[in-house]
């Protein structure tokens, strides 16, 4: 099975922006600090290596793809993984 993480501005202003990595399964398997948005593919892994060990570590070498999202909040998959994030939060805090 091929799944997908989901690379996307998180947030951030003036000198440094917030990149994140989401799983389809709704793990947040990678963030950097960057200092322009242009700079998210690369520091993800979308146009390096960079990350790839997080990713790999987490769904295995050759089963998972690299999606830029422009939009987070209008992205269908994003939003699906985003309500897995939120349910595996919950979960924790339950396991106390």
């Amino acid at each position: 099975m091929m799944h997908t993480i989901y690379c996307f501005s998180n947030g951030g202003a003036g000198q440094w922006y917030k990149a994140m990595a989401m799983a389809d399964d709704g793990h947040v398997l990678a963030q950097h600090i960057c200092s322009a948005v242009a700079y998210m593919a690369h520091d993800l892994g979308i146009t390096s290596d960079w990350k790839h060990d997080a990713y790999n570590a987490h769904f295995g070498e050759g089963s998972w793809e690299l999606v830029w999202v422009d939009n987070p909040l209008t992205h269908h998959g994003l939003q699906a993984a985003y309500a897995l994030n939120l349910a595996l939060g919950a979960q924790q805090q339950e396991a106390g």
